[in-house]
């Protein structure tokens, strides 16, 4: 047979839904790939934590994931060891245009037994900054602030408000003996804007609420009874103060009302769908030094506390007024908050000390026997509420007749 009589077949190609099957096989294969990376990465993850510099004059071992009594045998009796299960944050709110922080609370949450200690630091709390600057909490944020760009005046106003939050968490370490692991602050605009996000937050209004102030453009206008709140109600919830008998304090005890509301309202309805949303508000308007991977990882664990194993409280203290100023200040009860502290914010393997706890004594003006005896006074215990009681009514707020 001639090299010309023989036939040849012409080679075919791949058919277009072959190669169509394919691609969506390899593209399947890499978002499982993907999806099984992102949930091997959340299954080992564990944010770092700060395990070698104490905010106090106490030198302090680091210490394992999971301190234990066995673990902790080994060490000496003076050494103060980390325990990396229980982390501390700072969380302060703001006015968008001041920068006085009208909220401010250290949030402690323990992962090996899943409880949740929230501690309100009420804005008239007596601080002196640097032995020098006396006066109330909500200040302290602007003042390191303005102490920052003074430093250095090319700061703009983001790493500003970074700094002011630096220096206030330094200040709250080192005199409360409190290890702070990262801090929030949001404004109001942000403030409405995550509380929109989440759909709401659904609680039962104690009371009617009414209150305008244009100075402050500030319009408050609620009716009682159960009803969701959007962004601009909540706003109007939290900073309601006028029709309480003890003002800022029954403003303090309206908010924790309305955060076990909140946590109520998040473990309920918190869903894939909803935390893209949140995530972009909180990347808006929140500022922090929480990484995002740790944000995440935390927000995943705080799912599993119950509301019976969230704690609320008031920083101890008790309100007085200046004999030279006539300014009004809320003093803090030393050993009350000690025990506080040992009790719900201790991250370490023994107790703090009297002896370290706010050694400057700025809490106080010890110059002034009022405020000197208030802060001095025998421990009586802070006043603890759980959420879950709060959620069934037993916080209640005297109003003004």
């Amino acid at each position: 047979m001639s090299e010309k009589s023989v036939k040849r077949h012409p080679k075919k190609g791949l058919s277009p839904l072959m190669i169509a099957l394919i691609a969506f096989v390899v593209i399947l294969a890499l978002i499982l790939a993907l999806i099984a990376g992102v949930w091997l990465f959340f299954k080992n993850y564990k944010p770092s934590l700060d395990t070698d510099t104490p905010p106090f004059d106490v030198n302090v071992t680091p210490g394992p994931d999971d301190t234990s009594e066995d673990e902790g045998s080994n060490t000496s009796d003076d050494e103060y060891v980390r325990d990396t299960q229980i982390v501390n944050f700072l969380v302060a709110g703001r006015d968008k245009a001041a920068w006085n922080t009208d909220v401010m609370m250290l949030v402690s949450f323990n992962m090996r037994d899943y409880t949740l200690n929230v501690l309100q630091i009420p804005r008239d709390t007596y601080i002196e900054v640097d032995g020098v600057t006396r006066g109330r909490i909500n200040t302290v944020v602007k003042l390191m602030r303005a102490q920052a760009y003074n430093n250095d005046t090319t700061l703009n106003s983001d790493e500003m408000l970074k700094a002011g939050m630096q220096g206030t968490v330094e200040i709250l370490e080192k005199n409360l003996c409190v290890q702070i692991d990262g801090y929030a602050i949001v404004n109001l605009e942000g403030f409405r804007n995550i509380i929109n996000a989440i759909g709401g937050v659904y609680m039962d209004v104690p009371y009617e609420m009414e209150y305008d102030d244009p100075d402050q453009d500030l319009y408050i206008h609620l009716a009682p009874g159960p009803q969701t709140l959007n962004g601009a109600q909540a706003e109007m919830f939290v900073r309601y103060r006028s029709g309480y008998v003890q003002g800022d304090i029954g403003r303090v005890n309206a908010q924790k009302i309305f955060l076990t509301a909140l946590f109520k309202q998040l473990q309920n309805n918190l869903t894939i769908s909803t935390v893209p949303t949140i995530v972009d508000q909180l990347l808006k308007y929140v500022t922090t030094d929480v990484p995002l991977t740790d944000i995440v990882f935390y927000a995943k664990e705080l799912l599993k506390v119950d509301m019976e194993n969230v704690s609320m409280m008031t920083l101890p203290g008790s309100d007085a007024r200046s004999s030279t100023t006539g300014a009004w200040y809320y003093i803090m009860h030393r050993a009350d908050m000690l025990d506080a502290i040992n009790k719900y914010f201790n991250v370490y393997n023994k107790d703090i000390t009297d002896e370290l706890f706010d050694a400057d004594h700025v809490f106080t003006d010890e110059s002034y026997d009022v405020f000197a005896d208030i802060y001095f006074a025998e421990a009586t215990g802070a006043d603890v509420e759980t959420a879950d009681k709060i959620d069934d009514g037993s916080l209640t707020i005297p109003l003004l007749p």
